[in-house]
This record gives structure tokens, C-alpha cells and sequence, in this order.
């Protein structure tokens, strides 16, 4: 089991997280997309300068949380920890990991504000049709009319193995 502190643990499931403002700003970028949503020039903008400002803010944010994490894995590698430091460090990250939250739940309200209801509905179709197909798997028309990514050769290894009998006979 991984410590608190060691490589990987620091940055699990930011990636992903983190991930999410650059698919709102390509998703911003796609004239079918914001045809679909009928966004106006004004929301569009709206929406990009809100996903970029809560990515700054995030950013900053996990930084702060991983610096914290360091010193808090320092404090815990001394012979004799300072149980008061380690609390409040504890507590320091915690607290960080609160104001994270609050800065998502807060792009995500101030989202809500400049979109109308049915704009906001048809994005709750495309996020629940998408998630009932799996990330990437959306169906020609489907959702806000994006199109599923065109495959590249087929699945499975690169070369299939030779037949255990040969046509020809020959073994």
C-alpha cells in the first residue's frame, strides 16, 4: 500500500480532473457543439474565460496541496514527529482540499448562470448518453452532435497468429 507522500500518491486523479477544462474549451471550439447548444457569441466567451480561470485556480490550488503533502511526509520522517505539526499540517491540507472543491462547485454555479435551462439540459443528455456508452463511444448523432473518434485498423494485436492447421495441410 502506497504512504502518504511517496511517488503517485500526491497526484491521484488529478490528471483526469484537471483534464476536464481542456475538454470544455475544445468542446467550446467545436461550431457543432456550440451550434447544438445554441450558444451566443456572449455565453461562449463566458464559458471559456470561466473554464480557463477555475483551471488557473485548480492548478494553484493542488500545487499548494502537494507542497503541503511534502512537508507533511517531512514532519512524519523525523524519529519523533511533532504530533501538534503533523495535526496542523493535516489540517492544512485539508483545508486546501475544501477550498478545491468550492472553486469546482463554484465554475459549475457560475456555469449554470450563463446558460439557459435548456441549454443546460442538453448538456445533461450528452453527459448521461455519453456515460451510458462509455467515455468515447458516442453513436453518430448522438448527444450535441459529435461524432465518434473513426478507428485506425482493427482490434485486437497488430498480427494475428498462424492457424493451428494450415489450409494447405502443411504442419
Amino acid at each position: 500500500m502506497a504512504r502518504f507522500g511517496e511517488p503517485g500518491m500526491e497526484g491521484l486523479g488529478r490528471g483526469s480532473e484537471r483534464a476536464i477544462y481542456r475538454r470544455v474549451l475544445a468542446l467550446l471550439d467545436n461550431d457543432r457543439v456550440k451550434a447544438a447548444l445554441n450558444l451566443t457569441d456572449q455565453q461562449n466567451s463566458g464559458l471559456r474565460e470561466l473554464a480557463v480561470e477555475t483551471e488557473k485556480a485548480t492548478v494553484k490550488t493542488e500545487a499548494d496541496i502537494e507542497v503541503r503533502g511534502i512537508e507533511l511526509r517531512e514532519l512524519l520522517h523525523a524519529d519523533q514527529p511533532d504530533r501538534d505539526a503533523v495535526i496542523k499540517k493535516i489540517e492544512e491540507v485539508s483545508a486546501l482540499r475544501g477550498d478545491l472543491m468550492k472553486q469546482r462547485i463554484e465554475g459549475l454555479l457560475k456555469a449554470k448562470t450563463i446558460l439557459t435551462p435548456e441549454q443546460q439540459k442538453k448538456i445533461r443528455t450528452f453527459i448521461e448518453e455519453r456515460g451510458a456508452r462509455g467515455r468515447g463511444m458516442m453513436r453518430p448523432g448522438a448527444g450535441l452532435g459529435m461524432r465518434p473518434n473513426e478507428r485506425r485498423g482493427p482490434r485486437g494485436p497488430a498480427t494475428s497468429p498462424p492457424p493451428a492447421n494450415p489450409p494447405n495441410g502443411d504442419n
